[in-house]
């Protein structure tokens, strides 16, 4: 059996702890729902994307949830996540121009 590359999982191993098949996985790969990495000589999943292969695996096993719903809501999902980051580095620009800002009309004591 191969073994974790520098935190990347073969595809097998994955399919195998979370009792799914490899062609499951690559049909998934096929439909953009999840992105394996190229490390050494395989290729599997990172921490993020077994992560998301488990939640796809949630949402159809134990909410029934069909491909085409997954697919919806992992867009959705990753629309959110991007807003979000907008959201936070526009947060994160204003705080540091609003410092600059107000040090530089405070007088120096």
């Amino acid at each position: 059996m191969e073994t974790m590359n520098q935190g990347v999982w073969p595809r097998e191993h994955v399919a195998e702890k979370l009792t799914i098949s490899t062609t499951t996985l690559l049909r998934w790969e096929s439909r953009g729902l999840v992105k394996p990495v190229r490390s050494g000589d395989f290729e599997g999943y990172g921490p993020a994307e077994i992560r998301r292969v488990w939640t796809i695996l949630t949402f159809h096993r134990d909410l029934g949830i069909n491909l085409a719903g997954i697919e919806v809501i992992l867009r959705l999902r990753d629309e959110m996540q991007a807003t979000h980051d907008r959201l936070d580095h526009l947060a994160r620009t204003l705080r540091s121009t609003l410092d600059e800002a107000t040090s530089a009309v405070e007088p120096d004591a």
